[in-house]
């Protein structure tokens, strides 16, 4: 090829992608959170939403089920043009893992567009547990195999890979009661029908305060303000479940980069504001703006250590 029609053709796709920016949005956009209503996910998209300054409105739309595989699939298959967004967590990337058969590839058809926020987990017990830390509860774990459970938010999700992690880094046998939501697996755990829960530290918190479970410890790389009397994963000896829970935006790989930079950048708009900081830090959740690469490493790094950790524990959903 001649590099005058070489140069001739990188001015037009860059045109083009300036002309595709400028013309965006042309519709309502529409962000798919695959979790039902109520959620954290949920929540912080409709904070999202109802502060985008796009020109358009924008929308949330919950279609729950299938472990986000439902919702995951429609978005896959709509048009790359920026009008339809998926909200994602940790489950997100690890499918391929968990699962035989996907209708999807969460590499080829989806690209990161920006990190919402982060949410410190906590392992906490039912006070009658005679365990009052984690050296102490993995002693029991040890000499009771197969009599612990600790309740999560469900099969394959950041939860119960951090539960294997621990699993597999000690050698103990506690069993995985996945629940549909965390609410419901800690409402379990306070009636004393799970032993324990790993889920995010702000369901936990209330019950912890009364004295109706009790946290071992946070598994962020600081103690939280929720509750900072409990220890880090590594000032507990468990390091191997140190992470955050998280929740951020991808779209479909056709969406040219240009729109996906303008999405980023409304999307950190909104996250860097005071009052949508401390809304969220009120929640138990903390704004995580970045860039649309910060965000795809993340899934990269996140990807490849919780698919090895549901492959070495044996992890399946199907």
């Amino acid at each position: 090829m001649k590099p005058t029609r070489l140069l001739t053709l990188c001015a037009a796709f860059v045109l083009c992608g300036g002309a595709a920016a400028q013309q965006f949005p042309t519709k309502q956009v529409r962000i798919v959170v695959p979790f039902p209503a109520g959620g954290s996910f949920d929540v912080v998209a409709r904070i999202v939403a109802q502060r985008m300054q796009l020109g358009q409105s924008v929308l949330v739309e919950n279609r729950p089920g299938g472990g986000t595989v439902i919702g995951t699939d429609y978005v896959a298959h709509q048009p790359g043009d920026g009008h339809v967004i998926l909200s994602i967590g940790p489950s997100f990337t690890m499918h391929h893992a968990v699962r035989s058969k996907v209708p999807f590839d969460t590499d080829k058809d989806f690209k990161a567009v920006a990190e919402a926020m982060a949410l410190t987990m906590v392992v906490a017990v039912h006070p009658s547990l005679p365990a009052k830390t984690m050296q102490e509860y993995i002693a029991l774990a040890r000499a009771k195999p197969g009599e612990l459970s600790y309740g999560t938010s469900g099969p394959g999700t950041s939860h119960n890979m951090l539960g294997e992690a621990l699993k597999l880094a000690h050698k103990v046998n506690i069993i995985h009661a996945p629940f549909q939501g965390e609410a419901p697996a800690v409402t379990s755990a306070v009636g004393g029908h799970v032993t324990g829960v790993l889920v995010n530290l702000f369901s936990v918190a209330p019950f912890a305060k009364a004295g109706r479970l009790r946290a071992l410890a946070v598994t962020s790389s600081e103690r939280d303000p929720v509750m900072p009397d409990v220890p880090t994963a590594r000032e507990a000896g468990v390091p191997e479940i140190e992470a955050m829970n998280w929740n951020g935006y991808v779209v479909p790989s056709a969406t040219p980069a240009a729109v996906i930079s303008r999405l980023n950048a409304e999307i950190n708009k909104v996250l860097s504001m005071a009052d949508v900081r401390d809304l969220m830090r009120s929640q138990g959740m903390i704004a995580t703006p970045g860039t649309a690469e910060q965000f795809a490493a993340l899934l990269k790094s996140d990807g490849e250590r919780y698919s090895r950790i549901a492959r070495e524990a044996g992890v399946r959903l199907d």
